[in-house]
């Protein structure tokens, strides 16, 4: 083996499997390990969100002790008449020492952090917290302002970067309101703490209003307390009791916050509550969860790589005996065969090498034979072309067509469909011009190029314009131009054979025009409008110069419409004769003769007679070039003492209509079916090869190996003609085709009817159709037959492939018949000793006289061949 086909090689199977199942299996485990994070992930803030929410409801449970602590106290301190009749006199006599004193005595003993003594119209009388605010009217506050509208007041009182849970009670004596008392308990680090203890989660208290918020007390850490005082403002943007939990950055660590307000007796915010939870906390058990799964896997991973390196090593030994066998095969050593060991896929594989090695051994025979044979064939004769005009001046109206509608043709679609959609198309096209004295002179990607000639020839070219762009190959997406001068025309040399030429000012015209069109539009030179003035003017038209935006020349536009109707105002004569038809072609005169279609011949503007191939009971079969679809057909046409039997006719027809629905590599195709002169004809595929019957004659009997590739593909090919429901009923060497590969083609359906017939058959009573030697005893005798009588005319042909002989050799017809009906025929081996067991076996069972004996399929007949080798 080369330097360059190792390098090629690369990474043995095994490796190649064992690096495959390791990414596989990391991929596993790094899915596992990434859900397993993301559920965590999940898991923890929902955790923690379910904490926040508890956290809420602490909060607010919380609060309401405060508050309710907060109003007993108060009440206590108020009941006392003694108590208000004293506050009452120190009132009047501003005694406030006195009140303040009284104040700081009831603070100590109630707890409550700060007591503001207010008058009925809320001014202050007394307050612990600030002695010196005497007189200072509190009435505009929201809390004051409650109080002194409802007689009571609870909510949170912020008193400069303080923030207390506070209470307002009125103190009355008689049933005269003799003021309010604001007592509050102060919110501290201690509270935070309390709250943190019982909601499980951090706590901080933050005063808002009179510029940036402040932290009043917290339970954070003091680098995450710092980064929440950084941020305070972003954190309580639209924080409501009911917001979502938020995620915050606080020293680089992730947190979870809920955001509750705090508000004072009259609803407004004075403050906030933040309850905070780490989700580092929260995700700690889960990342050692990922850990041991991590390393768990890791384990699997280097266990399974080497078990499966022990198991694949063992596994693929008989592969590595079947690569060293297809490299061998690739230098052409066919006669190997692999063992299986076992049923499993490799013992399927190594069962279809060497079934692949039966194939290639009989087609390199198969070749080597047919390679030998053609050596005395004769040369192929090279059939004359139409040659190429003169080189010379014309005075000509040239037809510029774009079909712009291919332009967008798709390139990941079929690409087969817009050819076959340009080439109808183009047909259409070249007839129109052809019924109006013009032709189609080439084509340029989706753009045609026509030629008009002789006075009349701008009223054709505008009566194909109309009908063109009326329903014609093209509609509202093609562009039209004409253009009319001498223009230069002969042969051009580029390739073996000249092509036509045209050159001149009047091509250079159409380019210019057809850059001013748009789609729908025909455009005029001036040259082609003077020529079409009385034809525009006897319809009432009258079009208007313009000129181009590109090369500004004179020029005029119109649509399809109006051209079908100038160009219907008379129809489109050729002078001196009668109206001209579209599509018709000038016959010969008198009626053509089969006798008279030799080389050379041109039929119906399509068909280029280049040799003649064979004749047979129905008709002479001719190699033709089919201008048409630009490729090389065998046309096969009756015999001229046949045309007028009507039913040699519809079997004709029958033979395309059963022959086309055939695709298969082992069947001829057929083309088209149609009548050219008055002669019915079918085009087929043609193909450059012997026919067995040649084979047969110059051998006699075929080598096994290239035998058995023929038997299996003529079985092969019948098989694709009963599945679509046609009997060939004429099998025979002779209508089996082989090309120079070896490969051999079915041919012939010219009394092929369908299998099942729902009426009598198209024989007459009486007739026996197909060749007496290769007949079953069905046909011969008139019967009604069906797949099994092609499986016995198999039987014949697969008998004289092996033997050289056929089975039955009667002199005359009747002793054939004879024979056929109730003769067996003598075993192969009597021909050819060396017949494999099995393959006599197939040819006897074909030619049983019962058809019930025989196979009941054709499919039957190729699996049994199948199973034999060379």
């Amino acid at each position: 083996m080369t330097a360059t086909a190792t390098s090629r090689r690369g990474l043995s199977l095994a490796a190649r499997i064992l690096s495959i199942t390791g990414v596989l299996i990391l991929l596993a485990v790094g899915v596992a390990v990434a859900i397993t994070s993301l559920l965590a992930q999940r898991i923890a803030e929902d955790t923690v969100e379910a904490d926040l929410r508890r956290s809420v409801s602490v909060q607010e449970s919380f609060e309401r002790q405060r508050y309710d602590r907060l109003q007993l106290i108060s009440r206590l301190f108020v009941a006392d008449g003694d108590l208000a009749t004293y506050l009452s006199e120190a009132a009047s006599l501003r005694d406030t020492g006195s009140i303040l004193d009284l104040l700081n005595e009831r603070q100590s003993d109630l707890g409550f952090d700060f007591a503001i003594l207010l008058d009925p119209a809320g001014r202050v009388v007394a307050r612990t917290d600030r002695p010196d605010a005497v007189g200072e009217d509190l009435s505009r506050r929201p809390f004051v302002a409650k109080a002194v509208a409802e007689f009571e007041a609870a909510g949170v009182w912020r008193e400069g970067d303080g923030l207390f849970y506070a209470v307002a009670v009125p103190v009355a004596k008689d049933f005269t309101l003799l003021g309010y008392l604001v007592s509050g308990f102060a919110i501290t680090e201690a509270a935070a703490k309390e709250l943190e203890e019982v909601s499980r989660t951090d706590v901080a208290f933050v005063a808002t209003g009179g510029g940036r918020p402040r932290i009043v007390a917290a339970t954070l850490p003091p680098a995450a307390a710092r980064a929440l005082g950084e941020q305070l403002e972003e954190t309580l943007a639209g924080g409501d009791g009911a917001a979502a939990a938020r995620r915050l950055e606080l020293a680089g660590v992730p947190w979870l916050a809920q955001v509750s307000p705090l508000r004072d007796a009259g609803g407004q915010p004075v403050g906030a509550t933040v309850a905070l939870a780490s989700l580092d906390r929260a995700l700690a058990p889960f990342r050692r969860i990922e850990m041991a799964l991590l390393w768990a896997g890791l384990a699997a991973v280097l266990l399974a790589l080497a078990l499966t390196w022990l198991v694949t090593r063992r596994a693929l030994r008989p592969v590595e005996r079947l690569a060293a066998a297809a490299e061998a095969a690739r230098q052409g050593q066919y006669d190997q065969r692999i063992e299986a060991e076992h049923g499993d896929e490799v013992g399927r594989l190594a069962q279809a090498f060497n079934e692949l090695m039966a194939e290639l051994r009989e087609k390199r025979d198969m070749e080597r034979y047919v390679t030998e044979l053609s050596r005395n064939l004769p040369e192929p004769v090279q059939a004359a072309r139409t040659a190429v005009g003169p080189s010379e001046e014309r005075s000509v109206l040239l037809m510029a067509v774009e079909l712009r509608r291919y332009a967008a043709a798709k390139a990941d679609s079929d690409p087969r469909k817009p050819l076959e959609l340009l080439s109808r198309d183009l047909r259409r096209l070249a007839n129109a011009a052809a019924a109006r004295r013009g032709r189609l002179e080439t084509i340029a990607g989706h753009r045609a190029l026509l030629s008009f000639e002789g006075p009349s020839r701008a009223f054709g070219a505008l009566a194909v314009a109309g009908e063109l762009l009326n329903g014609g190959a093209g509609g509202e997406s093609t562009l039209v131009a004409l253009a009319a001068g001498k223009v230069i025309s002969g042969p051009v040399h580029w390739r073996e054979q000249p092509e036509q030429g045209l050159v001149g000012l009047p091509v250079q015209q159409l380019e210019s025009l057809l850059r001013e069109a748009a789609p729908g539009d025909i455009v005029l030179s001036r040259e082609v409008y003077q020529e079409l003035h009385e034809q525009f003017e006897a319809a009432g038209y009258e079009l208007t110069e313009r000129r181009g935006l590109v090369s500004t020349q004179p020029l005029y536009v119109l649509d399809g419409a109006v051209a079908a109707r100038v160009s219907g105002v008379q129809p489109a004569t050729v002078p001196g004769g009668a109206p001209e038809t579209p599509g018709a072609s000038v016959a010969p005169a008198g009626q053509p003769t089969l006798s008279g279609i030799a080389p050379g011949s041109l039929l119906g503007q399509r068909f280029e007679i280049l040799s003649v191939l064979g004749a047979g009971g129905m008709g002479i079969v001719y190699k033709a070039q089919d201008r048409e679809l630009d490729d090389l057909v065998a046309l096969k046409m009756l015999k001229r003492e046949l045309w007028g039997d009507r039913s040699q006719l519809e079997r004709l027809k029958s033979e395309i209509k059963l022959a086309r629905k055939i695709t298969h590599p082992n069947v001829l195709r057929t083309y088209d079916f149609g009548e050219i002169d008055g002669v019915p004809y079918i085009s087929m595929e043609y193909v450059r090869g012997v026919t067995l019957r040649y084979l047969l004659d110059e051998t006699e009997r075929l080598p096994y190996s290239a035998g058995l590739r023929l038997a299996k593909q003529l079985c092969s090919g019948l098989a694709a003609a009963h599945a679509v429901g046609v009997l060939h009923r004429d099998i025979k060497p002779e209508n089996l085709i082989l090309e120079a590969t070896g490969n051999a083609k079915l041919m012939d359906f010219g009394i092929a009817r369908p299998v099942q017939r729902e009426g009598p058959g198209q024989t007459q009573a009486g007739w026996v159709v197909g060749t007496p030697q290769y007949l079953s005893p069905e046909q011969l005798q008139g019967q009604e037959s069906d797949a099994r009588a092609d499986i016995y005319s198999c039987g014949i042909v697969l008998y004289e492939l092996f033997t050289g002989r056929l089975p039955f050799a009667g002199a005359t017809p009747v002793e054939l018949m004879f024979q056929h009906l109730k003769e067996e025929p003598a075993p192969p081996r009597a021909a050819w000793p060396e017949v494999p067991p099995r393959l006599e076996a197939a040819i006897l069972r074909c030619l049983q006289k019962d058809p019930a004996a025989r196979y009941p399929t054709v499919a039957d007949l190729l699996h049994d061949l199948e199973g034999l080798s060379a």
